[in-house]
């Protein structure tokens, strides 16, 4: 009987594990809240060890495709990023953690041009709300994780209030690496005072609609960040 994915190759195997999912994915038409095999089916399938299928796995859920939960096991998500321009993104991000660097530089491009649309195109209400999310920020701002949670939750507003959906479903789909990031960069004690300031002269480049001080408020936010993951990696 002819097998339903050929054999997978010894170079990148996780990556191929991926890739090979997908066409599995397609193969059997499996849909949104559908599950995949179970593991020991899926390493029969791939030929390949439960090592290199856990690191597929784990891949996927970072991006959202597959979420693994007890008694149904690894339900399907999303089957649409297949198609997506940060399929190839996130998976060398994640198998290539030294790729951390590049999604910074992608980062700041992205979330740089947000500000500045966000100075731009920011409504009363969504002023009031950012403001309230930066309270919570500085409310929370010694207890590491909350103060994450609020950081990561006040620029994905900024990304909301600019109105651009291509830029905003990228920082979505990768909004767990991004996360991951800050676990990295974060001090044990909380966000950073610099990081505090940085965010409040922001909201007041988006009360006098600055879009030219937006934007450079956010790349020296965003420089400040992406040094100390440098730094990070240097001491490591």
């Amino acid at each position: 009987m002819q097998k339903l994915v050929e054999p997978i190759k010894k170079i990148n195997v996780a990556e191929q594990a991926i890739n090979k999912i997908y066409e599995l994915v397609k193969e059997k038409n499996l849909k949104v809240g559908d599950s995949l095999p179970p593991e020991r089916e899926l390493v029969k399938i791939l030929e390949i060890s439960r090592s290199s299928l856990r690191e597929a796995i784990r891949v996927l859920e970072m991006i959202g495709v597959i979420n693994v939960t007890q008694g149904r096991g690894m339900v399907i998500e999303n089957t649409k990023i297949s198609n997506s321009i940060i399929k190839p993104l996130a998976f060398s991000i994640i198998l290539n953690k030294n790729t951390f660097l590049e999604l910074f530089e992608a980062r700041k491009l992205i979330e740089v041009e947000c500000a500045g649309l966000a100075a731009e195109r920011i409504t009363t209400s969504e002023l009031k709300k950012i403001k309230e999310i930066y309270n919570l920020l500085i409310k929370h701002q010694h207890n590491r994780e909350k103060s994450i949670k609020y950081e990561i939750k006040l620029h994905e507003e900024i990304t909301e209030i600019a109105k651009n959906n291509i830029l905003g479903d990228i920082l979505s789909s990768i909004k767990k690496l991004l996360r991951e990031s800050r676990d990295t960069t974060v001090p044990p004690q909380g966000v950073t005072l610099k990081t505090i300031n940085c965010h409040e002269k922001l909201i007041q480049a988006f009360e006098v609609k600055d879009a030219s001080k937006a934007r450079k408020l956010m790349f020296e936010h965003l420089d400040i960040v992406s040094k100390r993951l440098e730094k990070s990696y240097d001491t490591a």
